[in-house]
């Protein structure tokens, strides 16, 4: 009787090459929808998919807005939950569950998001959309004023804050440029600050100012032309009223009954001061300023103070050798504001244009004669960089 037949090794080679492409061919499906966040364990020829798990999202940016996806596979829009959450200082984080199974967060460019307009979100077919909207570019003419507050010292570009730290100072030197010569916009939400000159003898300059402050608007700023000078003054938008804080001999109490967390800003061992030689005063910038009147001569000191506190609650005592300033904490600077996003089923989630679009050139009064405006290198406004223009 013959015996069995063993394969030659021709033979056996094929069928390990068959095999091994079988195995590839599935590796590379595998692999393939692995990418979609299909986690397979291998146990002998058992291979299991994890499902209900939601993948790395990506993020497309469009002039409209940023279009987040991700794979969802195994989920409906009813297992999703997002929201939007803004912390004190405005940051806002995008965050997307599926039950307790996966969560994932994204950072928002706060700076650039409009977040008075509820996100759209939707879950489909095992892909999970995001549309969240960007707000609409502006750029608002900033008036000049014909007569100069004050006197501006000669010099080249400079910037400068005041005694109380309330503005800051641009000064160019645009010789030859008058009022009518000159256009300062304010564009938003890129907190960009642009001066353009244009004049038929002098030719034309263009300077821009970036990352100015976020919530810095028309109204802070003051912009006047004296005698070949440009003066651009800020106020600072987060600037609170300055005010003397009266010091008492008798230290502050706090009521027990009180809802409101008290905090300590300053306590500083002062023996042999009396209160009435403390004198302290908030400045605009919350700067607090001590001056102390001793035997020995005179102490100043400041103390920068947090944006979380109520300023009007600001008490000073001066008594048994200790200088103590405090107030109350104020609990609505520490809110944090959530806004949940319903994820549709039907519908994928797309960014959808606003009814009415503001013209960003709208804001922008047109000039006697249109001229094309020359996008110029960054001049300094000298005479001997203004291109002369051929008669």
């Amino acid at each position: 009787m013959l015996g069995p037949m063993m394969p030659t090794m021709g033979a056996m080679g094929a069928m390990m090459r068959a095999a091994s492409d079988v195995d590839s061919m599935f590796e590379h499906v595998m692999r393939d929808v692995g990418e979609g966040n299909f986690n397979f364990v291998r146990d002998g020829r058992a291979m299991r998919a994890m499902r209900g798990a939601i993948g790395r999202a990506k993020v497309e940016e469009t002039k409209r807005g940023f279009l987040i996806s991700a794979h969802a596979p195994g989920l409906a829009a009813k297992d999703v939950h997002v929201h939007v959450t803004t912390d004190a200082r405005g940051n806002a984080k995008l965050c997307v569950s599926a039950g307790e199974r996966s969560m994932t967060e994204l950072g928002l460019p706060t700076k650039y998001i409009d977040m008075s307009v509820t996100p759209k979100a939707s879950c489909i077919d095992g892909i999970l959309r995001i549309a969240v909207l960007k707000k609409t570019s502006e750029a608002v003419r900033v008036p000049i004023n014909a007569t100069a507050r004050a006197a501006i010292a000669e010099g080249e570009e400079d910037m400068e804050t005041d005694d109380d730290g309330d503005e800051s100072t641009i000064t160019l030197s645009v010789p030859g440029f008058g009022e009518r010569d000159i256009t300062v916009t304010l564009h938003k939400p890129e907190d960009m600050l642009v001066v353009r000159g244009d004049s038929k003898t002098f030719g034309t300059f263009a300077k821009t100012f970036k990352n100015l402050p976020t919530d810095l608007e028309v109204k802070h700023i003051d912009v006047t032309v004296r005698h070949g000078l440009l003066n651009i003054k800020m106020a600072d938008p987060h600037a609170i009223i300055p005010m003397d804080i009266i010091v008492s001999s008798v230290n502050s109490v706090v009521e027990e009954d009180s809802t409101k967390e008290n905090v300590t800003l300053v306590r500083r061992s002062v023996p042999g001061v009396s209160a009435d030689k403390v004198t302290c005063r908030l400045a605009a910038d919350r700067m607090l300023h001590i001056n102390i009147a001793t035997s020995h001569g005179r102490a100043v000191f400041q103390q920068s103070l947090p944006r979380n506190i109520d300023f009007h609650s600001i008490r000073a005592s001066c008594a048994d050798g200790v200088l103590t300033v405090s107030a109350d904490r104020d609990e609505s600077a520490n809110k944090s504001h959530t806004v949940q996003v319903e994820v549709s089923g039907d519908h994928p989630a797309a960014l959808i244009e606003p009814a009415t679009e503001t013209n960003p050139t709208a804001a922008l009064p047109e000039s006697d004669e249109q001229q094309p405006v020359v996008e110029e290198p960054e001049y300094d406004g000298k005479v001997e960089d203004v291109e002369d223009v051929p008669m």
